[in-house]
């Protein structure tokens, strides 16, 4: 059985919120939870909204459809960093691991 290549990646996110109505302000938080939601299924948040994640080429292509559908273009950002092998290695973390997987922080 082939194998498929997995590429690390750190997902950012920023929803944005136009106005101070009710409706804008549930709008935009029902669109930063959907995508919230998709990039836990790959990966673990390090931040409100960054993420650690694992992406094979296919699934990267449907994460960015997927993503794409909850965005409003005008105003919403994602950004998707490539992390090769040595970078990923070389993140140093410190703080609270609490809800994280990531425990391998040093000084």
């Amino acid at each position: 059985m082939k194998r498929t290549r997995v590429y690390k990646y750190l997902a950012v996110y920023d929803i944005c919120v136009r106005d101070k109505s009710k409706l804008e302000r549930r709008l935009s938080a029902k669109r930063r939870s959907k995508i919230m939601k998709l990039l836990f299924k790959y990966g673990i948040r390090t931040q409100l909204s960054v993420f650690e994640i694992e992406l094979s080429p296919s699934e990267k292509m449907q994460l960015i459809m997927d993503v794409s559908k909850y965005l409003r273009k005008e105003t919403d950002k994602f950004y998707l960093y490539p992390l090769d092998e040595r970078s990923f290695k070389t993140i140093l973390r410190f703080g609270n691991f609490q809800n994280s997987l990531i425990y391998d922080f040093f000084f």
